[in-house]
């Protein structure tokens, strides 16, 4: 099941489109996506940003036929 970890970003309109494009490019590359905006006030706007948090839990079994598999490299297709 996803987990996701939700925030939010203020800007200033006045500021700009160029400072609020940084931002969320920035957060972007930290894995966040914009999921919604609102107008507070005229003068303000509210981002919120949502990213996903799922972890994986590793395979005890896998990792060891994986690890198998390096060791052994003719013999792939044999260890399934």
């Amino acid at each position: 099941m996803d987990k996701y970890e939700t925030d939010f970003m203020v800007f200033k309109v006045t500021d700009g489109p160029k400072v609020i494009t940084e931002a969320l490019n920035t957060k972007g590359k930290e894995g966040w996506n914009m999921r919604g905006i609102i107008n507070i006030g005229n003068l303000n706007l509210c981002i919120w940003i949502v990213r996903n948090i799922t972890s994986v839990t590793p395979d005890p079994e896998a990792a060891e036929k994986s690890m198998l598999s390096e060791l052994w490299s003719d013999m792939k297709d044999i260890v399934d």
